[in-house]
């Protein structure tokens, strides 16, 4: 599995009739949110981020989209 930071998306082309958009991701951020780790390290942080409530959730494309334009 591999954490987007939302900071570190920028949306930059949208096609509506195709239901798609491109767009950029920081890499420098990408590699601080994805350091290497074991797999109970990862179940274990994913836990701790669920239970503090450190997560969004999208009921609909529409919404996730408005989120990463923002």
């Amino acid at each position: 599995m591999i954490n987007i930071p939302l900071s570190a998306l920028r949306c930059i082309l949208s096609y509506p009739k195709d239901n798609k958009i491109i767009c950029e991701i920081d890499i420098s951020s990408l590699k601080l949110e994805n350091s290497p780790e074991t797999l109970d390290e990862i179940i274990n942080d994913a836990r701790i981020d669920y239970a503090l409530g450190n997560y969004k959730s999208f009921t609909n494309a529409k919404s996730l989209i408005a989120e990463l334009r923002s």
